[in-house]
């Protein structure tokens, strides 16, 4: 394993930018992050708080908290060396943490709901919005938004692009 500056590590890591490339559905409470810790599974929608002035965490299902490494450590399951070392590779999602139901990169937003009268009133059909992974988001960062995929050319899901609102020009109206 290479060198690693764990101080350089922390200082080009935001934890804000680390809490979405490691796929946590917060939601943001004046200056804090809040939401569900995917680990300890205790303590409802506000046991894991991100406080990025801090950059700090806690997670009160767990009773435990830290820097950003600590944070990576804790949501993946490995040591600070292999931490640090993923934050500085600038991955998304660990390969050995890679499993069905998850892609490299953001994790897919299960909640989304392809039916929803919003994602049909953009001309999607709910069957090809649920295959395609869009839908209309009732919680999240994307709460109050059709969610749509950006995938990159090997088909890795890379974040969505939420829309509030569309209008067809009317050269395009039918």
């Amino acid at each position: 394993m290479a060198y690693l500056d764990f101080v350089k590590i922390k200082e080009d890591n935001p934890i804000e930018g680390v809490m979405q490339r490691l796929g946590l559905d917060m939601k943001k409470k004046g200056n804090q992050w809040r939401g569900e810790c995917p680990v300890s599974k205790e303590g409802g929608e506000r046991a894991l708080v991100i406080t990025p002035e801090k950059g700090a965490w806690y997670s009160f299902g767990a009773k435990k908290g830290g820097d950003v490494i600590a944070l990576v450590e804790f949501i993946n399951g490995v040591k600070s060396k292999e931490a640090a070392a993923w934050l500085q590779s600038h991955e998304t999602v660990p390969e050995e943490k890679v499993t069905r139901g998850e892609e490299r990169g953001f994790k897919p937003l299960d909640y989304l709901e392809a039916d929803h009268e919003a994602v049909i009133a953009l001309g999607f059909d709910p069957t090809d919005a649920d295959l395609l992974g869009v839908g209309y988001a009732k919680r999240g960062v994307m709460r109050g938004t059709v969610a749509i995929p950006v995938r990159l050319v090997d088909g890795s899901l890379v974040g969505y692009i939420g829309i509030t609102e569309a209008l067809l020009p009317t050269s395009w109206r039918f």
